[in-house]
């Protein structure tokens, strides 16, 4: 019989052989639907590889993908089949989309219960500026619905869209697009008379927030202060100029 021991490490290569494939099929297709537990396990790993993988990219010389990736001794964190398709990607598209990025590479949404009898909690593991991104479509769908109620955004959806399009490639462009995108698909809404054509959908707008203070009223811009503490904005830097040592001539 197996000892104590040797479960454990069996335990534990299995666990790491998880990470790694949740790892290269999360680069792979961009998102994965897991359980939360193993979304948050592989999450740490997930961002020390692409961190690590992304900054020695930087200090490779080589024109031919390949030889990039080859030359790159983080992809050895893959495993053998996934190492030259998924660090084609990281070298090709990944280091131009996280140029400006050192870290915060991915996010979790939480999801509902999954179906059947463990009800256990699941999760999307997802990276962050891409096409399929659930938060960026999520918020670009409160807006479209702010813009047809004709509400402005309040604090927290305004400071969401903010952290969206800083770092992603014409970020604001890119928002614009899905928030007409999101009027269309979800709303009914036809561009060209500029109305919303289902009556069912018109009845659903007509359901505003509760407490519209939060809208442009009064309340406005006090949901991200602290109410504890009196916290004050911090100042602008300035530029100033050191003079220069009387020991250095």
């Amino acid at each position: 019989m197996p000892s104590l021991q040797k479960f454990h490490a069996n335990v534990a290569r299995h666990v790491k052989l998880m990470d790694k494939n949740l790892c290269a099929n999360l680069i792979r297709n961009e998102y994965i639907v897991t359980t939360r537990t193993k979304a948050k396990r592989a999450q740490a790993k997930i961002e020390s590889f692409l961190a690590s993988a992304l900054k020695e990219n930087q200090t490779i010389n080589e024109t031919d993908t390949l030889q990039r990736v080859l030359m790159n001794k983080s992809m050895n964190y893959l495993q053998p089949p996934d190492k030259v398709e998924v660090g084609s990607k990281i070298v090709n598209e990944l280091s131009s989309r996280y140029a400006n990025r050192n870290s915060g590479f991915t996010r979790i949404v939480k999801l509902e219960p999954r179906l059947g009898n463990d009800k256990a909690p699941m999760s999307v593991i997802e990276l962050v500026d891409s096409d399929y991104e659930i938060k960026f479509w999520y918020t670009a769908k409160i807006v479209a619905r702010l813009q047809l109620q004709g509400l402005p955004l309040d604090d927290i959806t305004k400071h969401n869209m903010e952290k969206l399009i800083k770092f992603r490639p014409q970020g604001e462009q890119a928002f614009t697009d899905a928030v007409e995108t999101a009027k269309m698909e979800f709303f009914k809404y036809d561009p060209e008379t500029q109305t919303v054509t289902d009556e069912a959908m018109v009845k659903n707008l007509e359901n505003k927030p509760a407490n519209l203070e939060y809208y442009g009223g009064n309340l406005s811009g006090t949901t991200l202060v602290s109410k504890k503490y009196n916290t004050k904005a911090r100042p602008q830097k300035q530029d100033v100029v050191i003079p220069k040592s009387p020991f250095l001539a």
